[in-house]
């Protein structure tokens, strides 16, 4: 992670600020700003979650906000991030600005795993929608079922060979 003070950063940098347990994205839009993704926090969040009854799906809200880079990492650390640009080719800032102004203080849908901050983030910057820790969520969660997996079947055959063991001793 490159690491530039806001006065050196350029219209369309990704920045990656550490949370903690997760990475919140924003996008430099200049003179000190960024735009990103939120979402309510507490119990307020409920409000931009409802369940279809057709469906049973779950879904949920973002507000596209323009914020100071210093507001919204609130103290956490921070720093550019353009980890796709070998990927895709970033796109110019008047295309990203443009952008910038048609999204700015809309709703849009959030989730998780498909749109999150870090999608919307990429899709300003490339046009592209991709989220790492997403992928890595969901790789990690793949991992620790299939090892799940097979661990079951491991037992499974283990058992069953035991008992065939323990007939053919008979």
């Amino acid at each position: 992670m490159q690491t530039r003070s806001p006065t050196t950063m350029e219209i369309g940098d990704m920045i990656e600020i550490n949370r903690g347990t997760y990475k919140h994205w924003a996008l430099y839009i200049g003179n000190g700003e960024v735009i990103h993704l939120v979402t309510p926090d507490g119990p307020s969040k409920v409000a931009f979650c409802s369940v279809s009854s057709s469906s049973g799906s779950l879904s949920c809200k973002g507000t596209v906000t323009i914020d100071t880079l210093k507001d919204v990492a609130a103290g956490n650390t921070y720093g550019i991030n353009n980890y796709l640009d070998d990927k895709y080719k970033p796109r110019r800032d008047d295309v990203i600005m443009k952008e910038v102004d048609k999204m700015r203080g809309r709703t849009i849908k959030y989730d998780l795993l498909g749109h999150n901050c870090e999608h919307f983030v990429t899709f300003l910057r490339y046009g592209e929608s991709e989220s790492k820790q997403a992928n890595d969520f969901m790789k990690d969660l793949l991992i620790g079922s299939a090892s799940l997996f097979g661990v079951s079947v491991a037992v499974g055959v283990c058992a069953t060979a035991a008992a065939v063991a323990m007939k053919l001793s008979k």
